[in-house]
């Protein structure tokens, strides 16, 4: 059976407004807005397949069960002023489609349990990301695969294929189970960094959204302590002499040296 929720995620996935949808589709405007309000009793095939070429979706998408949707309320982004509606709603519905196929897997494999501590109460992001190192048992040393790391302590970790820099990354929760998305346009130090501030906000704004430029830079400096935990920077290179050792110092950490250095936190929008 027709689902006309599904045809509003797919519309926005595809960052198309109704008026576009509905001429790629050759139906008009208002046929389409009382199709995703539901007030189409039966939508012709003929009009479904037209939809589904037009947002290049197959037909079976369009009879599914209603997906979780996650909302710019409960989810965290690294950045909203830079993006635009189109583009928030278009990563919104990127993790709709991946509570779908969390579901898929969740119903077929085993998956991590969640393995996470709750800083919420306190607790400075220093010492935050101290304690879940030692939780982790990670100790002091470098983190060679953040994504992998995340993944086996039961956060889902999924890919935004954006083609934007405007959208940087976000979490939210869903059923108790927390997820992370990265775009893959950004480079592989942006994205580990941007894994690690969302840990961050997971941590230490555990459920609840997180507000304004405190809880950004809290989860700034929580990533950078993370990443490079400060006796193991002080260990390896007590003093900074030349370029070399902070390129030397990239290669340890996935991450620049400089930028811990001068106590790096980006700005918060």
């Amino acid at each position: 059976m027709f689902n006309p929720s599904r045809l509003t995620i797919a519309r926005k996935r595809r960052r198309l407004t109704g008026r576009e949808l509905a001429g790629f589709a050759g139906i008009t405007p208002e046929h389409l807005s009382r199709i995703e309000k539901g007030k189409v009793d039966n939508v012709e095939d003929a009009t479904i397949k037209a939809l589904a070429k037009a947002l290049n979706y197959p037909v079976a998408f369009f009879a599914g069960d209603d997906i979780d949707i996650p909302t710019k309320d409960t989810a965290a982004f690294r950045s909203l002023s830079a993006m635009s509606a189109k583009e928030r709603e278009a990563a919104l519905s990127a993790g709709s489609l991946a509570h779908l196929l969390a579901d898929w897997a969740s119903e077929r494999f085993n998956l991590p349990e969640l393995d996470l501590i709750d800083a919420r109460h306190g607790m400075s992001p220093e010492a935050a990301a101290k304690a879940l190192r030692s939780y982790w048992g990670l100790g002091e040393r470098p983190v060679s695969n953040v994504v992998k790391l995340l993944e086996s302590k039961g956060i889902r970790v999924f890919s935004l294929a954006e083609d934007t820099k405007n959208v940087d990354a976000f979490s939210c929760w869903r059923n108790g189970v927390p997820y992370i998305f990265l775009n893959t346009f950004k480079t592989s130090e942006r994205s580990r960094f941007d894994a690690m501030h969302e840990l961050g906000h997971l941590v230490l704004h555990r459920h609840g959204k997180p507000q304004g430029r405190q809880a950004e830079s809290e989860a700034d400096s929580f990533a950078s302590h993370f990443l490079m935990p400060s006796m193991d920077v002080v260990a390896n290179i007590p003093f900074v002499t030349s370029l070399k050792q902070l390129v030397q110092a990239k290669k340890r950490w996935g991450f620049p040296l400089l930028l811990w250095l001068i106590g790096y936190t980006r700005p918060a929008n």
